[in-house]
């Protein structure tokens, strides 16, 4: 314990601090299931016999189903065990994993992923929140946030390349055969995300438990919802969730307008994963200095210059890298946003049992560019061959990162106002 309060850590969270870093791990390993169809979408698509478009339905169904159901997780985890809640949504995940096994058809496959949004979204984000809201210092938040975020980053970094070696192994096994390479992967999968499930609920006891008396009724979650503090953070989500979705389209205008070659696109695609640790756990400590606020909107300002930066570099490779000291200055930025945005609810001086509610109604808020942001990317860039299209789009995005910022300082009058009163 001593070690962690070098690090700057009060006592509660340097108590807990090996219990944030497990929360975090289940938090980046339960979506591997879900998404590693990504990593692997040729192979996907010729196993399970699928078009794109079918490929993009499992994404709408997860993505819609979260829409719908944030709100109500998190109410569930303001009334439930935080504890309870981590282990059943990573175990029943895992045991998804195992289904996905058999062999299923399209509509089998469609119901799968429904599952999936319900075990890895229903009741898990909020009660991930909560659960590193409990088990923080209030002075530590930005901190806490910010080595929470470095975790998953870092998780998700170190199971990449296992998968792929699972995959390799499968390969080899079977005389190249993708579908027992791809075998071998869910089974990868599904076996971690089942024992982190177990760990969880060995090791998450202290503060993971809703006592009786403070468990939210519907009448606190009308309370929740009047809350300007709520909705403007969910704002501040949204805006910066934007770019979260916009992030697949800065390596393909590297490539196909700069020139750049698809392995080096493919190296920084994957290089800027670890700038994750640095920039979460550095933002948070720099938040708890600075203040949350004040970071977010040095933040959004420096994501949206860098942006407007690449726009103006010329249309040759000459300029590869300058426009990847520019991506990865950016994308450093937006890892510090990205911790600090849960990091608000403490300024803002949200009651803790009140978090998994309102961690539901702001991912609601926050994450509704799921809806639209693709969709319009795909239909500017089409739609105008070329750079065009990407310069339209990246024009959105500077002004929707110009946006959060104007939001930001909102934010501060909000705070200034409620501590004069």
């Amino acid at each position: 314990m001593s070690m962690f309060k070098k690090l700057g850590m009060g006592e509660k969270t340097a108590r807990n601090f090996i219990t944030i870093l497990l929360v975090a791990a289940g938090g980046a390993i339960i979506y591997g299931l879900p998404y590693f169809r990504y990593d692997y979408y040729d192979a996907y698509l010729k196993v399970y016999h699928l078009t794109n478009t079918q490929m993009g339905v499992f994404g709408s169904i997860f993505g819609v189903f979260g829409m719908i159901s944030y709100l109500f997780g998190g109410y569930l985890a303001d009334r439930v065990s935080i504890r309870l809640l981590l282990s059943v949504s990573l175990i029943g995940t895992g045991l998804g994993g195992f289904l996905h096994l058999l062999p299923l058809t399209f509509p089998m496959l469609v119901a799968l992923y429904a599952f999936w949004g319900f075990t890895s979204l229903f009741a898990f984000w909020p009660a991930c929140v909560k659960a590193v809201r409990i088990l923080s210092s209030s002075e530590d938040q930005g901190k806490s946030f910010g080595w929470f975020e470095g975790g998953r980053g870092v998780t998700a970094a170190i199971m990449a390349p296992l998968a792929v070696a699972a995959f390799r192994i499968g390969l080899h096994a079977s005389n190249m055969d993708d579908k027992v390479g791809m075998r071998y992967v869910i089974i990868f999968y599904s076996v971690l995300t089942v024992l982190v499930g177990l760990l969880v609920f060995w090791k998450m006891r202290d503060g993971s438990t809703i006592e009786a008396s403070e468990k939210i009724t519907f009448k606190d979650l009308g309370k929740v919802i009047k809350m300007p503090a709520i909705w403007i953070i969910g704002l501040v989500t949204f805006c910066n969730y934007v770019f979260t979705l916009s992030l697949y389209y800065f390596t393909p205008y590297g490539t196909s307008i700069l020139g750049m070659s698809v392995t080096f696109g493919a190296i920084l695609a994957a290089f800027k994963r670890f700038l994750c640790p640095l920039s979460n756990v550095g933002g948070g400590y720099l938040a708890d200095k600075v203040g949350t606020s004040n970071l977010l909107f040095t933040s959004f300002i420096a994501m949206a210059i860098g942006t407007a930066a690449i726009l103006f570099l010329p249309l040759s490779p000459a300029s590869i890298w300058p426009f990847v000291i520019l991506f990865l200055v950016i994308y450093f930025f937006y890892n510090v946003n990205y911790a600090l945005t849960w990091a608000m609810m403490d300024e803002g001086k949200i009651p803790e049992q009140y978090s998994g509610t309102a961690a539901g109604i702001i991912s609601t808020v926050g994450y509704l560019p799921e809806i639209f942001c693709s969709l319009l990317a795909g239909t500017l860039i089409d739609g105008y061959p070329g750079v065009t299209g990407y310069r339209y789009y990246f024009l959105f995005l500077i002004a929707m990162l110009l946006l959060g910022s104007v939001i930001v300082l909102i934010w501060k009058r909000f705070l200034k106002k409620n501590q004069a009163n």
